[in-house]
């Protein structure tokens, strides 16, 4: 019993590191690479308010809303794990001081391709994650129509995230406990 626990939640780590590439290759396709972290998990948070849309599943239905942006800690370690596996590299990497008064590591990041290309290669033989990255690439072609000021503040136009019910420091569920998508307010 607990093998298969382990196994299931095994499974979706992959899962989620895999979808990880593709946002990053989505990116670096349209344009936007390096991504900053900043960017990076405002790219995650809009591909998941967005997938229902697209009839796709939600990746994760739960962020972290911060004055700097969402933030998520699950895609956040994924992606330390691919830059530790070299699937992922970092660059311009340095201190910031967050919200909290607390320091933290920035860096931007873009795919070791040798790597990358082998795992994209793969997983085009599946449709579910064709579908996915066809989603992807799509929402991060527009998003390269916006100006960086505008890329900056995407999330202040979100009704999602915008939301003044959840303050800052809150986790705003927008997928699994709820049974709502705020963007089909607009």
């Amino acid at each position: 019993m607990m093998g298969s626990a382990w196994q299931l939640n095994g499974w979706n780590a992959v899962r989620r590191q895999v979808r990880l590439i593709v946002l990053i290759d989505s990116a670096e396709k349209a344009g936007l690479a390096p991504l900053s972290v900043g960017r990076l998990h405002t790219f995650a948070f809009l591909s998941n308010v967005l997938a229902p849309v697209w009839d796709m599943p939600v990746l994760d239905g739960k962020v972290l809303k911060r004055r700097g942006g969402p933030f998520y800690a699950t895609l956040q370690r994924d992606l330390d794990s691919l830059v530790g596996m070299g699937v992922a590299i970092i660059s311009n990497l340095g201190h910031t001081l967050d919200e909290q008064k607390r320091w933290r590591l920035e860096g931007s990041y873009r795919l070791h391709r040798l790597y990358a290309n082998r795992i994209l290669d793969r997983i085009a033989g599946f449709e579910e994650e064709r579908r996915f990255s066809g989603f992807v690439e799509e929402l991060a072609f527009a998003l390269s129509a916006l100006s960086d000021e505008d890329l900056d503040k995407v999330t202040t136009e979100d009704a999602t995230y915008s939301d003044p019910i959840v303050d800052f420091g809150n986790v705003l569920d927008f997928a699994e406990w709820q049974h709502k998508n705020s963007a089909e307010r607009l």
